[in-house]
């Protein structure tokens, strides 16, 4: 028998799933089954006899709540009684909670596992409340370590210029300079780009090349630099756009093996080069036809090392030239093309996301303020504050593996329907030990000042009217195929129409919910995991958005810490 449920699995696409997948209880059979103490063909029986049994549940469940909702006219009492029945559940929840939880706020969650404690705290991005929350939580427990839902990128586009953390040597770029044959090698630690991890751990070595005609590297070096390491000033003469790409791929026209920047007075900056925003980026593919990375890896270094080796550039003697010799370092920092940003902006567009949270920017509305408030309470306690999120390069590849319609993902959003009414329960009546995501959003919504209630319901009513759109030309073109085919007739348009749109929608919904959720759940449980052993951690504040807490709880009751 348990063959033949793995046979069955296999057809349908769910055996061999990957770690970085949902272990959501919608779709993995083995997820809450206690897995110790079983082996061999007994685990197996009893995991897909749970399974099973579940599966069936849920379809006999959902017969009964959708033909309730679709065909029974509830009485408004009804939805009175119902209202009444979630109050009373929460005033019990509160007076039956553990005595360590009084103190902290009504959004935060705990679980204790392997020897250690983890505080989550449910936020909503938007809210005024969710930096106080956090704050709180982080001065009330004294975590060893703080952990935000975000990934490096996206916090150093939050982060105000004097809110930059220190340079840290392990994030430089060594180099071994020898400025002559007499004088002794010396090593100088620079900035890197971004786009360097393109040749990671290459070895650049080579005579330094300084073109005084071209010192700032605006135009395509000439063939002297071949074979060379090109040694430009940083910036350009006026107002000329000369960003650290532009110089890389002029040095790379010239056949330089990499570029070494001077930076100007001053320490370095801690980000990567390169991190500019769309229009700088589209300003330098109009100027050199090319929208990949630059083909060099380039350096900046602090100036006074730079200006010395720039002296020695000058210097007449063609004997002694200064040399240069480094590894390209590894870098996990996210980077993309060109083509990827553009592709990525058009989703961000098309989707409704984009223009969700443009109006609410433009609206002066604050998101996100709960991470900057977590890192400024984790740096005046003298504690790490760590980035546990995927990067949007992984997030976007996610989202796009999650709505192929392969017979996989097929099963798993009929299933996720199937399951919808057990979910909802969980949501109207949280379990003791889940977070309330429905109380605790409704207290962060009364936090909301004016100017939210009246950006958020505009940026919500146009991000859906763009969402629709795509829907209904996705619904058309299929319509007018058919039609086309002479499978629909002329006047039954409209109503095929409709119900294409429904399908693709519920197709989508549980799929989209899998990879901008559940899947993520996953990856940040297992950074927590991973991050918690790294620093040696036992209590631990995690601040995450409210539809990931319970997630994210789940996984550690089950599978610890």
């Amino acid at each position: 028998m348990a063959r033949m449920y793995e046979l069955l699995l296999k057809v349908l696409g769910l055996a061999g799933q990957s770690s970085d997948r949902s272990t959501d209880d919608l779709k993995l059979p083995l997820h809450g089954v206690n897995c110790e103490n079983n082996s061999g063909s007994d685990h197996d029986l009893s995991s897909w006899g749970w399974w099973l049994g579940g599966l069936i549940g849920d379809a006999v469940a959902s017969i009964f709540f959708w033909n309730v909702i679709l065909f029974v006219d509830v009485p408004d009492f009804a939805l009175v009684i119902l209202g009444a029945a979630m109050l009373f559940w929460r005033i019990y929840r509160l007076r039956t909670a553990p005595e360590s939880s009084a103190a902290l706020p009504y959004s935060c969650g705990s679980v204790a596992a392997n020897g250690k404690e983890l505080f989550l705290v449910a936020t909503v991005h938007i809210s005024p409340r969710a930096p106080r929350d956090v704050e709180a939580v982080i001065n009330g427990v004294s975590p060893d370590i703080a952990m935000i839902e975000l990934d490096e990128e996206r916090l150093d586009r939050m982060r105000a210029p004097a809110e930059a953390p220190r340079l840290q040597p392990a994030d430089l770029q060594p180099l071994k300079i020898r400025l002559s044959s007499s004088e002794p090698e010396v090593t100088v630690l620079s900035q890197r780009a971004l786009w360097n991890a393109e040749q990671s751990r290459d070895l650049i070595s080579g005579e330094v090349f300084h073109d005084a005609e071209n010192e700032h590297g605006i135009r395509p070096l000439g063939p002297a630099a071949c074979g060379k390491v090109a040694l430009v000033l940083r910036g350009a003469p006026g107002s000329e756009f000369s960003p650290f790409a532009m110089k890389a791929h002029h040095a790379f026209r010239g056949g330089a093996k990499a570029v070494l920047v001077i930076n100007h007075e001053g320490d370095l900056p801690v980000q990567r080069l390169g991190s500019g925003p769309l229009e700088s980026e589209l300003r330098i593919f109009w100027h050199t036809w090319n929208c990949g990375f630059p083909q060099v890896p380039v350096v900046l270094l602090p100036s006074q090392e730079g200006l010395q080796l720039l002296d020695k550039c000058r210097e007449q003697n063609t004997q002694d030239r200064p040399c240069v010799e480094f590894q390209v370092l590894e870098d996990s920092y996210p980077r993309r093309t060109l083509r990827r940003r553009l592709c990525q902006a058009c989703a961000l567009l098309f989707s409704g996301i984009g223009i969700l949270y443009g109006i609410i920017q433009f609206a002066g509305v604050e998101v996100g303020g709960e991470f900057s408030a977590a890192e400024a309470a984790a740096t005046s306690r003298g504690i790490p504050c760590v980035c546990i999120d995927v990067d949007m390069n992984r997030f976007w590849g996610r989202l796009a593996a999650a709505l192929a319609p392969t017979p996989r993902n097929l099963w798993s959003s009929a299933t996720s329907w199937l399951a919808f009414p057990r979910l909802m329960l969980r949501c109207l009546f949280p379990p003791p030990g889940n977070v309330d995501v429905l109380g605790s959003t409704v207290l962060h919504a009364a936090s909301f000042p004016l100017r939210t209630w009246l950006a958020f319901p505009l940026a919500g009513f146009l991000s859906s009217l763009v969402m629709t759109r795509v829907l209904e030309a996705l619904g058309s073109v299929s319509e007018h195929g058919a039609e086309d085919l002479g499978a629909v007739r002329k006047q039954d348009r409209d109503q095929v129409q409709a119900f294409m749109m429904l399908a693709i929608e519920l197709y989508m919904y549980p799929q989209i919910y899998d990879a901008v959720v559940a899947s993520r759940d996953e990856a940040m449980y297992q950074s927590i995991v991973a991050r918690s052993n790294e620093k040696q951690a036992k209590r631990l504040v995690v601040v995450v958005g409210a539809g990931h807490s319970n997630g994210i709880l789940e996984r550690v009751r089950t599978r610890g810490l």
